[in-house]
């Protein structure tokens, strides 16, 4: 579309922006941002006051018709820090999708020569390939199935059976893991399964955490512990980081937010959310580190915890977030835990691991401004963690 122009709404207008916008909208009205994220947006502690937050695409009608959201975060090389971009939103209204729209944003946001990086869905990721992105191997990570039924539901089995059948035979047909009836099995068996597991696994648990003082806290100390060996290229998320996702989350409750009636393409509420950290502390009182959650309802019968940010001085003390995780999960009876690849070690038995454990792989992507620049000599070393990217707020 030619007739299509471009607003670049800087951190320091953000929230002016977001009100503007939003406390004119009605319902089902397509909406470029929520106002609990340009709050966040607006105090990331790593962006400057011109740093540009979001753009817009507005057609002659004056009407938002897309929008591509920048997140400024900070690339630690050695003891350098240089500044990097997320790609954190990239939406097209349905009045004007597959006119070219979402390419024209696209060329928008390369326009303006940053750094960039993007973690997101398949659809995301064929299109930044399209456009010359770079790509490393998968980061591995792991969902817990608290209960079970992935590997105990005899149909699941089944339908792992058709689809290699379906793949030898080269048929191209998509055969999905689970159907309506194979949930609905799922959901009929998940309760007993779960209170089983979790019964099994809170000995653990126990086991792991016994004697450590532990405090629940929306906000981490700043004076923080000498961290373990960490990599020489990484993405930086100090303490003033993590206290900027506890104080600003992205998602709220159900009947929180001045949007939920309008059209955001990406999740602004939930049944229930909820993120938070733990500090731990020795019997002795010395700090030992600190682990964050988030634990959000997605529906009635789904409950899902994430392990987010980590910090020890000794590698060893790990396990007191892995056992934290279980614990909380146990708390909320989430049906699936999501843990960094490193935590596996600590489920024991062997037979948990197999029966529980179900691998993951998040595709990280990133566009460097010049061949010569921070990110571009960074890429091959960098080393990503889970809590990489917008994932951790969302």
């Amino acid at each position: 579309m030619s007739n299509i122009r471009f607003d670049h709404i800087k951190v320091k207008n953000l929230h002016e922006y977001a009100e503007r916008v939003l406390g004119s909208a009605q319902p089902g009205q397509f909406i470029p941002i929520t106002m609990q994220r340009a709050l966040a947006h607006a105090n990331n502690p790593y962006a400057a006051k011109d740093d540009i937050a979001l753009l817009v695409a507005i057609d002659a009608d004056e009407e938002v018709v897309g929008f591509f959201g920048i997140l400024p975060l900070l690339l630690r090389r050695g003891e350098e820090l240089f500044k990097v971009h997320w790609f954190t939103t990239w939406s097209v209204s349905g009045k004007v999708r597959g006119q070219g729209v979402g390419a024209q944003l696209m060329a928008e946001a390369l326009s303006l020569k940053l750094d960039y990086l993007i973690v997101g869905s398949i659809h995301a990721r064929r299109v930044c390939q399209k456009y010359g992105f770079w790509e490393r191997a998968p980061l591995h990570y792991y969902w817990l199935d608290a209960t079970g039924m992935g590997h105990l539901n005899p149909l699941v089995w089944l339908r792992r059976g058709m689809r290699k059948m379906v793949h030898l035979l080269r048929i191209k047909r998509e055969v999905p893991l689970k159907t309506n009836f194979i949930k609905r099995v799922d959901n009929w068996f998940a309760p007993w399964t779960k209170k089983i597991i979790y019964q099994i696994l809170s000995g653990a648990a126990d086991s792991l955490l016994a004697g450590a003082r532990l405090e629940e806290v929306t906000r981490l100390r700043e004076a923080s512990t000498t961290p373990e060996p960490r990599p020489n290229v990484e993405l930086h998320r100090g303490a003033d980081a993590v206290n900027w996702m506890l104080h600003h989350p992205w998602i709220v409750d159900e009947g929180q937010s001045v949007t939920e009636q309008m059209k955001y393409y990406f999740t602004d509420t939930r049944p229930m959310y909820r993120i938070f950290g733990v500090e731990i502390t020795s019997p002795e009182g010395e700090y030992l580190g600190f682990v964050t959650f988030s634990i959000s309802r997605k529906s009635v019968d789904s409950v899902f915890l994430k392990m987010l940010d980590y910090q020890f001085a000794r590698r060893e003390d790990r396990r007191y977030a892995f056992a934290l995780a279980l614990r909380y999960g146990r708390q909320h009876q989430a049906d699936t835990i999501e843990i960094p690849q490193e935590m596996a070690q600590y489920l024991r038995p062997r037979w948990l691991r197999k029966l529980l454990l179900h691998s993951k792989a998040r595709i990280y992507q990133c566009m460097p401004k010049a061949d010569d620049s921070p990110l571009a000599q960074a890429w091959e070393d960098l080393v990503f963690k889970l809590v990489d990217g917008d994932m951790a707020f969302s």
